[in-house]
């Protein structure tokens, strides 16, 4: 059975003492919360995080060989895996939903790395320019007084697009697929785009880890109080 997720967004919330309609007070209290990994991973200790799908190259970046190091650190350092080091084989030239489906290509691709549990993607990574004008506060060296005017800035605008997919190793069956999208805009131009890669990544990073690991979340309680 295939599981399809979608990223689960964490919110922190604040304590506060709230006084109720009818008097009494409430206590609003955040918590954290133990939540299971997503996949059932009893007996899985070799990670294998294989070649990704790539929409578009970008100029002097090999975003394929960016990812999967990113994916193998964040998982060596934020869960117990054996996460392989190898060099990923290209996959076979196929329609997706082909690729996904074939079993065999995956179950040996495993076989050939003992591993339990394989791991592919397909990214896409954007860069668009964000220029414009907009409203800056300043302060007047002539008054002192701060005010208000319109300045045009150079901003790029970098949007990641990530789709991973479990395989178990055993088998080449398709356990699990997830999505998960992200963007941010950094003033200046030429960016580094390794750094937006990363600092993109991290509002999903904790979603991505939940599907292997048991997670914590914040959640919020209300307590009544006297």
């Amino acid at each position: 059975m295939i599981v399809r997720g979608a990223a689960v967004s964490t919110l922190i919330l604040l304590a506060a003492l709230l006084p109720s309609a009818a008097g009494a007070k409430t206590l609003r209290a955040t918590i954290a919360v133990p939540v299971p990994s997503r996949l059932d991973l009893q007996g899985v200790h070799r990670l294998l995080v294989t070649r990704m799908i790539v929409d578009k190259e970008l100029p002097d970046f090999d975003l394929n060989k960016e990812t999967i190091a990113l994916l193998r650190s964040k998982l060596r350092k934020r869960t117990t895996f054996n996460v392989l080091d190898v060099e990923p084989p290209p996959l076979p030239e196929q329609p997706l939903p082909d690729l996904l489906a074939n079993s065999g290509f995956w179950r040996r691709l495993a076989g050939s790395h003992e591993a339990d549990l394989v791991i592919a993607g397909k990214i896409s990574f954007e860069v668009a320019d964000r220029s414009g004008y907009v409203q800056v506060d300043e302060t007047s060296p002539v008054t002192g007084q701060r005010v208000r005017r319109t300045r045009f800035i150079d901003r790029e605008g970098f949007t990641l697009r990530m789709n991973l997919f479990f395989f178990r190793g055993s088998t080449g069956q398709l356990l699990y697929e997830d999505h998960f999208t992200g963007e941010n805009t950094l003033n200046g131009a030429g960016n580094d785009r390794l750094t937006a890669l990363f600092t993109v990544f991290e509002q999903f990073e904790d979603d991505v880890l939940g599907i292997l690991t048991p997670m914590r979340r914040t959640a919020q309680r209300t307590l009544f109080t006297d």
